[in-house]
């Protein structure tokens, strides 16, 4: 009997490892997906000098405004993508900005 429970732990730690592997290759290839109108992360910062990092950063911005009223795509220093890209920029400062984002300097586009 003592075989048949060694046999039936080892079976059952297996099958959870197994589970947690596959758990955690699913959540690696999500990462980064824009998926259910979630906003692209638009942190790429290649080629952005220091000073433009800190006038981002002071302005507060972010990926995911909390106000959907307040979107950079409806600020008027919003500049859309171009050529199928996922982020936008801004008049502001320099960088990747998404359309879904937001900082301090919004100004709503006139109606």
């Amino acid at each position: 009997m003592n075989a048949n429970n060694s046999s039936r732990r080892e079976f059952l730690s297996r099958l959870g490892i197994g589970a947690l592997s596959i758990g955690a290759i699913a959540a690696v290839q999500a990462c980064g997906k824009s998926e259910g109108g979630a906003a692209p992360k638009c942190d790429d910062m290649t080629g952005v000098d220091d000073a433009a990092k800190a006038t981002r950063a002071s302005l507060k911005y972010v990926d995911k405004s909390a106000d959907p009223a307040k979107t950079c795509s409806k600020c008027l220093q919003y500049s859309a993508p171009e050529g199928g890209a996922a982020c936008g920029g801004c008049k502001l400062f320099k960088g990747p900005v998404s359309a879904d984002g937001n900082c301090q300097g919004f100004a709503p586009k006139p109606a």
